[in-house]
């Protein structure tokens, strides 16, 4: 038998473990329902939704307070040692709150109307336009971030992650199949046209077609992940037996959505992800076959060709869609052609990156960027030089982060992501499954320098969970192989 057999009948032959315990129930629960309730609510984008998000996010630090002390060997109580990870988190929370303690911003009337106005903050201490406005931001923040990394505090087994995005990727599917039908029926609005969208380019239940972009993605990697396990699973001939049929109908299901909600960066990096898993599999599936002294020529044939009919039965549902945002692109590189000034998007980063580089260390303040951009904005309206463009977003969630927490705020959010990671030996983990999910927060964060995915509420949940799901499945299975070892 090879090594890779040895694997396969190992993974399959997995020995059964209880029940999810109290603490594996409570962490799974309350971040699934926080992500369903958040997701078909508009994906968290009303005021009342935020509202509840940050009540009953307050189970999230309950719940990481619970778990955060585990016993040691001698029976004694102990910080879990994931804790850790989480001091780059507490560093922020410190300098946020500290910023909310020197208001940048004064309250004024201007023309009979409530304006804020630059104000004398000390200039050696960090600074907020809002404090309110900030704290409230970071609350949802840290509401996020705890929901997510209590999965990983907890979940004691692969199985409770593998449930755990098993309800993620349930949910995501659920909107996309709602979604495509109210696209196809011509809906004038969200939930079928009874709720008017602030926005045209809404998708499903959320209000911004590239926010609906950014959560397939992180979905769709989970779903394919999932699928690649259970492929794993599945012996000579079980195919028809394993969940891989449902699988593969999830992943075309997600997909399909995005053409049809005309994102056209996303429908990019979901090709890239979809074709990037297709090579793997095929790769794979030659390696397999030449251990066995098979032919591997048919069965990559009828995968490529399955692959090929899946692309054009999504560009066939997308068709009025994708012909509708290619007359739209060639418009638009028709108009740069003729013009000599760069693309205001362009203009928009260059101005932003002026607002980080007047406060780099600390920035202006979390959430302050629509109000202090203002100062920087360059733009005038092309009928008028009166008129100035209103950004409440950078389209750039990095630089609007330089800009509002500073370069020290920004890297305290990347060690946040770098410390869980580095504490896993990934050249020995052997699933796949944890390597795909990573990839989804990848393309999220890659996305995430020429747009704002993480303005979203759904996103930011989902890409948490994600996370931390790929950082505790990498660190299961490699605690699996110790235990088979031993």
């Amino acid at each position: 038998m090879s090594a890779a057999e040895a694997t396969r009948n190992s993974d399959r032959v997995s020995p059964a473990r209880p029940g999810l315990s109290t603490a594996e129930t409570a962490a799974i629960g309350h971040c699934a329902l926080l992500l369903i309730f958040t997701s078909w609510a508009f994906g968290g984008q009303a005021p009342w939704v935020r509202q509840v998000i940050a009540l009953w996010g307050a189970g999230a630090p309950l719940l990481f307070l619970a778990n955060c002390r585990t016993a040691d060997g001698a029976g004694r109580r102990r910080l879990h040692a994931a804790v850790r990870w989480l001091w780059p988190l507490l560093a922020y929370d410190l300098l946020v709150g500290l910023s909310c303690l020197n208001p940048g911003f004064v309250e004024t009337v201007v023309a009979g109307e409530p304006s804020l106005v630059l104000g004398t903050p000390k200039p050696w201490l960090p600074s907020a336009a809002q404090p309110e406005v900030t704290l409230r931001e970071l609350w949802q923040f840290n509401v996020f971030v705890l929901a997510g990394f209590n999965l990983a505090l907890v979940l004691r087994g692969r199985r409770a992650v593998r449930t755990t995005l098993l309800i993620v990727g349930g949910n995501a599917v659920a909107l996309a199949v709602f979604g495509t039908f109210q696209k196809l029926s011509g809906a004038a609005g969200l939930w079928f046209g009874l709720v008017p969208s602030p926005n045209p380019n809404f998708f499903a239940t959320f209000i911004y077609h590239n926010h609906w972009g950014a959560f397939t993605l992180l979905n769709a990697a989970a779903c394919v992940g999932l699928l690649t396990h259970h492929l794993r699973r599945a012996g000579q001939g079980a195919l028809g037996r394993s969940p891989v049929g449902l699988g593969l109908l999830a992943v075309l299901l997600l997909a399909v959505t995005l053409p049809l909600s005309a994102s056209r960066s996303c429908t990019v990096l979901m090709a890239v992800l979809l074709l990037g898993s297709l090579g793997h599999g095929l790769l794979r599936l030659i390696r397999r076959r030449r251990e066995q002294r098979e032919s591997a020529w048919r069965p990559v044939a009828a995968i490529i060709l399955a692959g090929a009919l899946a692309a054009m039965a999504i560009a066939y549902l997308g068709r009025e869609v994708i012909a509708q945002r290619t007359r739209l692109t060639s418009e638009q590189l028709a108009h740069l052609a003729r013009e000599d000034t760069l693309n205001s998007r362009l203009v928009l980063y260059r101005d932003t990156w002026h607002m980080a580089a007047a406060k780099p260390w600390f920035g202006w303040g979390l959430e302050s960027y629509a109000h202090v951009f203002r100062i920087f904005n360059t733009q005038r309206a092309v009928e008028s030089w009166v008129w100035i463009p209103f950004y409440a977003e950078a389209h750039s969630d990095w630089l609007q982060s330089l800009a509002e927490v500073g370069f020290v705020g920004t890297g305290l959010l990347a060690l946040l992501l770098l410390l869980p990671l580095r504490a896993v030996r990934w050249r020995q983990v052997q699933s796949y499954l944890p390597r795909y999910l990573l990839a989804g927060c990848a393309l999220v964060l890659l996305y995430a320098w020429v747009e704002f995915p993480f303005a979203n509420p759904a996103v930011m949940l989902t890409f948490s969970a994600t996370f931390f799901c790929a950082v505790s499945y990498a660190r299961l299975d490699l605690r699996a192989q110790r235990e088979d070892q031993s």
